[in-house]
C-alpha cells in the first residue's frame, strides 16, 4: 500500500497538469488472521441476526392474531436487534478494510485535493478544505505507527490508518512541500514548555457567550448538545416504553422483576441524564488571568474552583494506549479538568492556546514531539542492548545481531517518487 503515483494529464492545447496520486492500501500477513477471525464472528453474528428475527416475527404475529402476547419481550429484542446489526455492520466495514480497502489522496496542479475511501464496492470523495490545513503528519509513532492525519485551524482530520509507516511519513512530506505547509519537525526541537502553540482559533465543540452585564464564558456548543438531548430523548422514550409495557404486564408476568429493575433503574439514569442536558452545563469564567470553574442548573450557579495556569499532559495506561488532557491548575490542589481526547492532543492543543489568549494565563504543553519520542526511543533501545551485551556471550551475539539490523535499516532510503 501507500504507493505513490506521479501522473501528467495532458489538456487542450500545449499546457500540462502535473497530478500526483498517492494509494494506500492495506499490508502485512496479520491482516489475514485478523479476516479470518471476522469471517468466523460474522457467521456467529449471521446465526444469532436470524434467529433473533424469527423470534421476533413470531411475538409480533402472535399480538397482531390475538392481541395477547410477550410484547415487552418484542419491544427488547427490536432494540437488541438494531444494536446487534450496528455491530455487525463495524465488523463488515472491518473485514473489508482489512482485504478489500484502498485510500486514495489525488493532489491536482490546481491545488485542490481530493480524498476518496474505498471499502469493497463502496466508495465516497470527498474535496479537502486547503484554507483550513496546516500541516500534513503523523499523530503518533506507535507500533506500526500513527495515521497519517491533516491537522487543521481547529482540530485534526484522519486522512489514513493503510500502508506501511513509511509510505504515509512520505506522503505527508511531499504534501507539506507541494502546499508550501511547515511540517512539525521544524517545531520539534524546541522544549515543550517554549513550543509556539497553535493558532489561537477556538475548535469544534466550544462557543463564548458573554451575558448582559457579565464576563464572558466558554460553554459547550449549544447546537451539539441539542443533538445530544434529541439522541438522549430517544433512548428516553425506548426506555420509558418498556418500562411501561412492563409495568401494563403486571407482577404476575415471569420476566417482570428480572426484567423491569434494570429497565427502571436505566429509565431513570436517562432521565436524568436528559434533565442534566436540557438545564445544567460546566462552564469556564474568563477573568483576566483567572480561569473559574462554574457548575450551572436551572438558576443556580455553584463555583468549582480557579486556576491561574493550563496545561497538556499525557496519558499512558497499563497497555500502553495514550490519552491526553488539558487541565487547569490550581497549586496545591489537584487539576481541574477543561477536556480530554483519547487519541489526539491537537483540539486540545488549540484549545489551550485560545484559553491562554484570551484570559492571558501560562499554557504549558507538556506532550512530547515526534522528535522527542524517538529519541526516547533511541535511547531505550541502547539500555536494552547494554543489558543485552552485559548478560553473556549469547547476549553480545544477539546484541551485535541487532545492531547491524538496525544499521541496516537506516541506511534504507525510503523511496520517493517522482512528481
Amino acid at each position: 500500500m501507500g504507493e505513490a503515483v506521479g501522473e501528467a494529464v495532458g489538456e487542450a492545447g500545449n499546457s500540462a497538469i502535473s497530478t500526483t496520486t498517492f494509494r494506500f492500501r492495506p499490508l502485512g500477513p496479520g491482516r489475514f488472521v485478523v479476516a479470518a477471525f471476522l469471517l468466523l464472528w460474522l457467521c456467529g453474528w449471521l446465526a444469532g441476526e436470524v434467529f433473533a428475527l424469527w423470534i421476533l416475527w413470531k411475538l409480533v404475529g402472535a399480538f397482531l392474531a390475538s392481541g395477547e402476547g410477550a410484547l415487552p419481550v418484542a419491544l427488547f429484542l427490536l432494540v437488541w436487534l438494531g444494536l446487534w446489526s450496528l455491530g455487525g455492520a463495524a465488523a463488515l466495514r472491518a473485514l473489508l478494510r482489512a482485504l478489500w480497502s484502498e485510500d486514495r489522496l489525488t493532489l491536482a496542479a490546481d491545488g485542490m485535493l481530493e480524498r476518496q475511501v474505498q471499502r469493497g464496492p463502496f466508495r465516497r470523495r470527498r474535496v479537502l478544505p486547503l484554507r483550513e490545513i496546516r500541516r500534513f503528519q503523523l499523530r503518533r509513532a506507535d507500533v506500526g505507527g500513527g495515521p497519517l492525519v491533516a491537522e487543521l485551524s481547529g482540530g485534526s482530520l484522519d486522512i489514513t490508518r493503510l500502508g506501511s509507516l513509511r509510505q504515509r511519513q512520505e506522503a505527508a512530506d511531499q504534501l507539506n512541500r507541494r502546499l508550501g505547509l511547515r511540517p512539525l519537525a521544524e517545531d520539534s526541537s524546541r522544549p515543550a514548555k517554549v513550543r509556539v502553540p497553535a493558532a489561537t482559533v477556538l475548535p469544534a465543540g466550544w462557543r463564548e457567550i458573554t451575558p448582559s452585564f457579565g464576563t464572558p464564558l466558554l460553554v459547550p456548543d449549544p447546537a451539539l448538545r441539542q443533538r445530544h438531548r434529541l439522541v438522549m430523548g430517544l433512548v428516553n422514550l425506548v426506555l420509558w416504553g418498556l418500562l411501561a409495557l412492563l409495568l401494563r404486564s403486571g407482577p404476575a408476568w415471569p420476566g417482570f422483576w428480572a426484567l423491569g429493575i434494570p429497565v427502571a433503574l436505566l429509565a431513570l439514569v436517562g432521565g436524568w441524564g436528559q434533565m442534566w442536558l436540557a438545564f445544567g452545563r460546566l462552564e469556564w469564567r474568563l477573568e483576566p488571568r483567572l480561569l473559574v470553574l462554574q457548575r450551572r442548573f436551572g438558576r443556580r450557579l455553584r463555583t468549582l474552583g480557579e486556576a491561574r495556569a493550563l496545561e497538556l499532559v499525557e496519558r499512558v495506561d497499563s497497555d500502553g494506549d495514550r490519552s491526553y488532557r488539558l487541565q487547569a491548575l490550581r497549586p496545591p490542589d489537584p487539576p481541574l479538568r477543561v477536556d480530554d481526547h483519547a487519541a489526539d492532543p491537537t483540539p486540545l492543543r488549540h484549545l489551550g492556546a485560545w484559553l491562554a489568549a484570551r484570559s492571558h494565563v501560562p499554557f504549558d504543553d507538556r506532550v512530547p514531539s515526534e522528535e522527542q519520542r524517538r529519541q526516547q526511543r533511541r535511547a531505550e533501545t541502547q539500555r536494552l542492548l547494554q543489558q543485552l551485551a552485559g548478560s553473556g556471550r549469547l547476549g553480545r551475539w544477539a546484541a551485535r545481531q541487532l545492531e547491524r539490523a538496525e544499521a541496516a535499516g537506516a541506511d534504507v532510503a525510503p523511496r520517493r517518487p517522482d512528481i
